[in-house]
């Protein structure tokens, strides 16, 4: 007889050990249900989807299990009837109380943040104890935890039933009720997003409680298996939903409690003290306009000229010998052809020494404003030094430039400098040379000019494009 009850319980042990994994093999779909309102646990977003920190909560577990997760969310005490009736169905959150352990078989903890209930109430109001609250209207939500919390506490007449926690929320932004409990979390969420922060401060915990998921009552044996894929979930992975939904840095900004004659004492002190620092503050500001408005003129004064000393010739305002091979520098590998030619006054000696040094700088003037007249706003002109003017043409051959510089030598054959009763003649030499066909380096180009113009300076007249001797005593530049 031993035997045989030996081999009964052993069999029974291997039965078990063998269907075990098998009976709790997570389900391949749930459908969970939950509330449409509160905010930010379980509810419908603007989209008209289910959203809140349970919503995502379930699918992790439905991605970390491979289960199909539906949600159907409803107001909270139809979501509690739902999951009730329905035995394929799960409550997602909610907290246990005996008279809904009469028709839901309730979890173990999730592994979700415990429910911190405080109490709120509106902020000129002096309460801050529930023994206190016999004159007040306290808002709470058909059949929730926080209802059976209420009435075991305070009057029913007090007590200002709704039907969802949105309706709970929004009724209290409107004046409609004095105190309401809810998490302290979710409160604070629901104000900072609905933009009633501070109209209820929170006065004190009240109590606590964990969160755990129901079934009906004809369905408890899911409820292991369902458990049994709660391990999988990974304690950082909840973390991550609830900073997500509750951002630490948000959270608790709510205003200390003050009555209205404290804010309007701070206010008043505030504008007045705003308006004090705004006058004396103008007045700095205009007295330090004026000096900076004095300095950026001196300074914009200071930086015309001593832009115009780098950049222009002081005697004839033409651009300086610098500027004019800083701009061939630039085109050392131009892409397009161009032309520089070299124009210098004939026996300005001579016209010093036979009218003075003052008629030569004059004569200097009176080329350099032809100069400007007759070449087009492209063109270059510079004073290389004494006599000599330099123009840089962006122009493709050195015919165009010839006849540039044959109608400078017209005007100032019918345009001679008068001084007085004086007629001094401005007589000029020139020469050209063109890139990239007689040189491509800027220096060349200059040197190849001026010897051009040399050889032209018996005649008076223009060179021709013959190449001539280059003598060594022409014009040296050394680049930057």
């Amino acid at each position: 007889m031993s035997g045989i009850r030996q081999f009964v319980a052993i069999s029974l042990t291997l039965l078990f050990l063998f269907a075990s994994p098998l009976s709790l093999a997570s389900p391949k779909q749930l459908t969970i249900t939950g509330s449409s309102t509160w905010q930010p646990f379980s509810y419908i977003n603007r989209e008209g989807k289910p959203d809140g920190i349970m919503i995502d909560y379930w699918r992790l577990y439905g991605a970390i299990n491979d289960v199909d997760i539906t949600f159907k969310l409803l107001p909270w005490s139809e979501s509690l009837t739902y999951a009730a009736t329905h035995p394929g169905v799960v409550h997602g959150g909610l907290g246990y109380t005996g008279e809904r352990a009469k028709v839901l078989a309730f979890s173990r903890e999730l592994p979700l943040q415990r429910y911190n209930v405080n109490l709120f109430v509106q902020k000129d109001l002096p309460f801050d104890d529930l023994k206190v609250l016999d004159s007040v209207i306290v808002g709470s939500v058909s059949q929730s935890a926080k209802h059976a919390f209420l009435s075991a506490r305070i009057p029913e007449k007090n007590i200002k039933i709704f039907s969802t926690f949105g309706a709970l929320n929004e009724a209290a932004y409107r004046g409609e009720i004095d105190v309401f409990i809810d998490d302290l979390n979710t409160a604070l969420y629901d104000m900072r997003h609905t933009g009633n922060m501070g109209l209820f401060t929170p006065r004190g915990k009240l109590y606590s409680f964990p969160l755990h998921f129901a079934v009906s009552k004809s369905a408890q044996e899911n409820i292991a298996i369902i458990e049994h894929g709660l391990h999988r979930i990974d304690e950082q992975d909840v973390q991550k939903i609830y900073d997500k939904w509750m951002p630490p840095n948000k959270m608790h900004l709510a205003l200390p409690w003050l009555d209205k004659h404290s804010q309007h004492l701070i206010f008043a002190s505030a504008m007045l003290l705003l308006i004090t620092g705004l006058i004396f503050y103008r007045r700095l500001l205009n007295n330090r306009t004026e000096q900076l408005r004095a300095m950026v003129e001196a300074l914009k004064d200071s930086n015309e000229r001593l832009e115009n000393a780098v950049q222009n010739d002081m005697l004839t305002g033409a651009k300086t010998r610098h500027q004019f091979f800083t701009q061939l520098a630039d085109k050392r590998f131009s892409p397009t052809p161009y032309v520089v030619a070299v124009v210098d006054i004939d026996m300005l000696k001579h016209i010093n020494e036979s009218y003075g040094q003052d008629i030569g700088d004059m004569a200097l003037k009176h080329l350099s404003m032809h100069l400007r007249l007759q070449m087009s706003s492209r063109a270059l002109y510079a004073r290389l030094g004494g006599g000599q003017f330099a123009v840089l043409f962006d122009l493709s051959d050195n015919s165009q430039a010839t006849r540039k510089i044959q109608q400078l030598q017209n005007a100032l054959q019918l345009s001679p400098l008068h001084i007085d009763q004086l007629v001094v003649p401005v007589k000029v030499s020139a020469g050209v040379a063109c890139y990239p066909y007689d040189s491509e380096d800027g220096e060349s180009l200059v040197r190849i000019a001026t010897s051009r113009m040399r050889a032209n300076k018996p005649n008076y007249g223009f060179a021709s494009d013959s190449e001539s001797d280059v003598r060594e005593s022409g014009l040296k530049r050394h680049w930057a």
